[in-house]
């Protein structure tokens, strides 16, 4: 089969995130059944061309997501010419294949939901401050418009990223409770949707990090983008008290800075300035490219992830493979990941004293610290390879032949 994978997101020219990886990692596995793979991503430099991981990726020069919609039709068009693609794939997210679907209705489109804007945009708002709420209110009503701004009731009709995915053949979800969204939020019937989790196959970088079982790595850390998204509200409160009650424990901090919370500036320096009396036992540092990655978590024990949602996470799955004692949500994909106690903790992400208990249970009980560590290596190892391969492709097969699958 020939599939062409639509995403403005892709490393490393636009985004680190989950998107990127997710193709990254579905693209590897399907080439290696040789499939013929082709990448259409964004660039803020000139477009190219490149063979990659025995892929086709053609990078296209636009200035945003919804640029690149129009963009990426001229070069998808020439390509499909000559290569006559089976299947189309492209997240939800700003529609980015919307274009390449009105002019090519004929090829297949599964639309993979990672998390629409909509969902972005109403968890942020948790932590936009009632001042400000009430200011893009009383500025509508002095330019006589009646918009409840922050309070506007969400009409999914109105929402580009559910007429995008109501165009598709067919859609997937890397998580029940990403389905369960969709269901709930865009009445998408459930038989619509199927549940295949992100194909995960582990680097042997990550896999040969030793699992220690002493006491001698005292270091909590957390990776990802630094935004209220993460979870990183609450988890600062929680290393508040953690790091005030062990003195000899340490919480580091990678991701690329992003915005705060409360009308801050930004994340990092809004948990600066809460973490400050504790300043010479915290560490920020940028993002890292994926295969950076095992260096910088090597010397840490626990990895703490309380995301207000995720459509799967992979940073939870990478911690894991790299042998680390997660603590993650329980509000989104990763309960697909975490079985409670037994590969990792799970805790309710709005609640900073739940985050603080489950991250002091490991800190003062070391063996189940190692042990945990043990099973997520192990669920990491053995979950998300062959068998979720097969799904995917069975999946592919059926839509390209105009099954519902």
């Amino acid at each position: 089969m020939k599939i062409a994978f639509v995403s403005y997101e892709y490393p490393p020219d636009t985004g680190k995130g989950g998107i990127g990886t997710y193709i990254n990692q579905i693209a590897a596995a399907l080439t290696g059944k040789n499939w013929e793979i082709h990448i259409f991503s964004g660039t803020f430099g000139e477009s190219y061309h490149q063979r990659q991981l025995s892929c086709n990726i053609y990078r296209i020069k636009c200035s945003s997501p919804l640029d690149f919609r129009e963009k990426v039709v001229e070069i998808f068009s020439a390509e499909h010419a000559l290569k006559g693609f089976d299947l189309i794939e492209s997240p939800e997210i700003h529609g980015n294949a919307w274009e390449i679907k009105k002019k090519f209705p004929s090829i297949p489109l599964v639309v993979r939901l990672h998390a629409g804007n909509y969902m972005v945009e109403n968890l942020k708002k948790r932590y936009v401050p009632l001042n400000a709420k009430l200011r893009f209110f009383a500025g509508a009503l002095k330019k006589l418009k009646w918009d409840l701004g922050y309070w506007r009731k969400y009409n999914r009709n109105r929402d580009p990223d559910f007429q995008f995915t109501i165009l598709a053949d067919g859609i997937t979800a890397p998580s029940v409770a990403m389905k369960n969204w969709a269901v709930n939020n865009w009445h998408i019937e459930q038989q619509k949707i199927t549940v295949i989790p992100n194909i995960f196959v582990p680097s042997a970088a990550l896999l040969t990090i030793p699992v220690r079982n002493d006491y001698n790595i005292n270091k909590i850390i957390f990776f990802g983008r630094l935004n209220v998204l993460k979870g990183l509200v609450n988890a600062t409160r929680a290393m508040v008290l953690i790091l005030r009650e062990h003195p000899d424990w340490h919480f580091t901090v990678i991701g690329d800075d992003g915005p705060g919370a409360y009308g801050n500036k930004s994340m990092r320096q809004w948990m600066q300035q809460r973490l400050k009396l504790f300043s010479n036992r915290v560490s920020f540092f940028n993002g890292v490219n994926y295969d950076d990655l095992p260096a910088a978590i090597t010397d840490s024990s626990i990895v703490v992830l309380p995301s207000l949602f995720e459509s799967f996470s992979y940073t939870c799955i990478e911690a894991m493979a790299a042998g680390k004692a997660v603590v993650g949500s329980n509000n989104a994909g990763m309960v697909d990941i975490i079985q409670n106690e037994k590969n990792g903790l799970l805790v309710n992400p709005e609640n900073y004293r739940e985050i603080y208990k489950a991250i002091k249970k490991l800190i003062i009980d070391p063996s189940l610290r190692h042990r945990l560590s043990l099973e997520a290596r192990a669920t990491a190892s053995n979950s998300f390879t062959r068998d979720t391969l097969e799904m995917s492709m069975e999946y592919y097969r059926q839509i390209s032949q105009g099954v519902q699958g």
